[in-house]
């Protein structure tokens, strides 16, 4: 089996307590810890552990996060190796990694939401959304469509030259508008007859290209009125409950970002963060268990349980050539991928990502209602990973699952059904906390603050345990005992 490169060079009891606080605040709360207090993989296998990481070693990645989805449910999850290799700083489901072309898929979907409900079309002059006009050198008679930013066949061409001065540390200095405003029109200052473009008609010819990814978000926002970060929030991430996925580094607690790395010597070098101005194409930060919600709707149609981000027509057409005389492989962002597993081969349907110090990978399988992705913090090739993922995805057993809960009916009657569980007292607390649940037997407990960073974890041994509390910012935090709904506690 061998797979081509095709990367980019990503006040005491615990109950009143919680009754007496808003119960917005609370949902919110709620919302946003579970996705941490639920990612214990379901179904462990040491057989795939061991063939992950025995490809992480050959590949120089320092961490990685994997998840599968199938059938509508989370049936793996599991994450390795160092997020951080210099500080010893491990990789937790809960980490958060550059997506690097992985963010294209979102950006066609959010470009795919605009035409579903007119406000674009994707087969009409994208100058009639923009606040300026943009041409093809020697072909100033045809125009460029979405569909064709879409598919790689706009004729626009990757400038490096000007392109590197479009990074920033952590975040890009220039405005998305203003590098848009500055590469395509005849007026902007990095305009480039000869290097900004192809020389090709539009719809003819497909070359991959990251700035007209960036033009297609920037159409998004234009087309709008609204940031494409703060559209991408609202209409994408918030639907499907991606609570630990946002395009700029300053969105994040910086502990929770995985640290990109490059392999040189024998050692693993740090990479400062970073982003960039044409930041559509390529600097979405994510989570797997975030990308895991997203796969499940492409798989459902669109939807994830009551929340919907596309229709199922919109979701279909993406997931289907688009272009099969001029390239074999591509939708709508999305493309067709060779997996190979135990009995043979099979496309998928996906992206993978590659910038300084990170390698990406995202791929579904309608017909088999399955989904994988691994996330990295090296450079590399992950295809073989990615192999080991849908072969187990395939043909694995697996015997429990965990079902998105992505919807505020969900959450309150999960809370409501399960709070008598375990009482923490006293709450607020200080420097110590008395747990009281029915368990006999030793029990892991972790502690995270509400960005989902792991503050403490141990074993409690029986149904009453005294817990010495380590100095922590007054606030909210939220704590999970093994096999039991997690509950906040105050910190004061």
């Amino acid at each position: 089996m061998k797979h081509l490169n095709n990367l980019k060079f990503a006040p005491n009891d615990c109950y009143n307590l919680q009754i007496q606080m808003k119960l917005m605040l609370f949902i919110l709360l709620f919302h946003s810890v579970q996705q941490f207090c639920f990612a214990q993989n379901p179904n462990p296998s040491a057989i795939l552990d061991t063939e992950i990481l025995n490809e992480m070693n050959t590949r120089n990645f320092p961490g990685a996060s994997t998840v599968i989805v199938k059938n509508g449910e989370v049936v793996w999850v599991e994450s390795y190796g160092y997020a951080d290799v210099a500080n010893s700083v491990s990789v937790e489901d809960t980490t958060v990694f550059l997506l690097a072309s992985v963010s294209k898929l979102f950006t066609g979907t959010a470009a795919m939401q605009l035409h579903e409900n007119s406000t674009i079309n994707l087969d009409t002059d994208i100058n009639n959304y923009l606040p300026w006009s943009v041409q093809i050198p020697n072909f100033t008679n045809d125009f460029i469509t979405a569909r064709q930013l879409m598919t790689h066949t706009a004729s626009i061409d990757d400038n490096w030259g000007v392109m590197s001065s479009f990074y920033g540390y952590p975040d890009p200095t220039i405005s998305l508008s203003d590098c848009m405003a500055n590469y395509f029109p005849t007026s902007g200052t990095n305009y480039d007859a000869s290097n900004n473009f192809l020389n090709s008609a539009p719809g003819t010819t497909y070359d991959y290209s990251n700035m007209g990814s960036a033009l297609n978000g920037y159409l998004v926002e234009a087309s709008t009125g609204i940031p494409f970060d703060d559209y991408c929030a609202n209409n994408i991430f918030d639907e499907l409950c991606m609570e630990n996925t946002a395009w700029h580094f300053s969105d994040f607690n910086p502990d929770q970002i995985a640290t990109p790395h490059n392999f040189q010597n024998g050692n693993y070098n740090a990479i400062n963060h970073y982003g960039f101005a044409d930041y559509p194409n390529g600097q979405l930060r994510s989570t797997a268990m975030d990308l895991g919600n997203y796969m499940i709707a492409f798989l459902n149609g669109g939807t994830l349980g009551n929340n919907a981000i596309l229709s199922s027509t919109s979701v279909s057409e993406m997931l289907s050539l688009q272009i099969p005389a001029i390239d074999s492989v591509s939708g709508l962002n999305w493309h067709k991928t060779k997996l190979y597993h135990s009995v043979g081969e099979t496309m998928v349907w996906g992206h993978s990502g590659g910038e300084q110090g990170v390698s990406t990978y995202l791929y579904i399988d309608p017909q088999n209602d399955l989904g994988i992705c691994l996330l990295t913090n090296g450079e590399g090739d992950g295809l073989y990973i990615c192999d080991a993922l849908y072969d187990h995805a395939l043909n694995g057993t697996f015997n429990d699952g965990i079902t998105p809960n992505c919807g505020l009916q969900t959450i309150v009657n999960q809370y409501t059904t399960q709070k008598d569980q375990i009482t923490i007292y006293p709450n607020p607390a200080k420097n110590f906390i008395n747990v009281k649940t029915e368990n006999s037997e030793e029990a892991w407990f972790n502690i995270h603050n509400i960005s989902g960073q792991l503050v403490l974890s141990g074993n409690i041994d029986g149904p009453n345990a005294f817990i010495k509390l380590p100095e922590l910012p007054a606030g909210l935090y939220v704590f999970q005992l093994k096999n039991k709904p997690p509950q906040l506690i105050e910190i004061n």
